[in-house]
């Protein structure tokens, strides 16, 4: 009888362990939301799924903006020259680079939007803010 009552306090004991375990675990919940992005096979898809596309000849970094619930690097943008769109005053254009919220880190190949030369650049309008189409397709070498 004795022997039974070690057995079941070790197995309270285990099972409490493992318990606290498991409450500790599910105290701490992340969660991600990864975009799904459309595939742009053509210069003329991306042109026609941007709201404004521009050449640009520089981009200088202007902190970050909150780009579907992440921060991403902004730029402002100089030498710039309206390729699709209609924006009244491209002098103090502000735009984000969207980056991949689910690679780590979120530029994981690095920043398009750093590449060296002139650069087009195919942006979407959205909350309030210029962003590029995609992490993927948002940003070329201007020809």
């Amino acid at each position: 009888m004795k022997r039974a009552l070690v057995v079941g306090g070790f197995g309270v004991m285990a099972v409490a362990g493992i318990a606290g375990c498991a409450a500790g675990a599910a105290a701490r919940v992340d969660s991600v939301t990864c975009v799904s992005w459309a595939a742009f096979e053509s210069e003329e898809s991306r042109i026609e799924a941007a709201d404004l596309v521009v050449d640009v000849d520089a981009v200088q970094p202007d902190g970050t903006s909150d780009v579907y619930g992440y921060a991403a690097n902004a730029y402002r943008l100089s030498g710039v020259s309206m390729i699709k769109g209609d924006l009244t005053d491209i002098r103090d254009l502000r735009v984000a680079s969207t980056a991949d919220n689910c690679a780590s880190p979120a530029y994981a190949n690095g920043d398009p939007m750093l590449q060296k030369g002139p650069l087009r650049l195919y942006l979407s309008f959205d909350s309030g803010q210029w962003i590029t189409l995609s992490p993927f397709d948002g940003v070329r070498p201007a020809s």
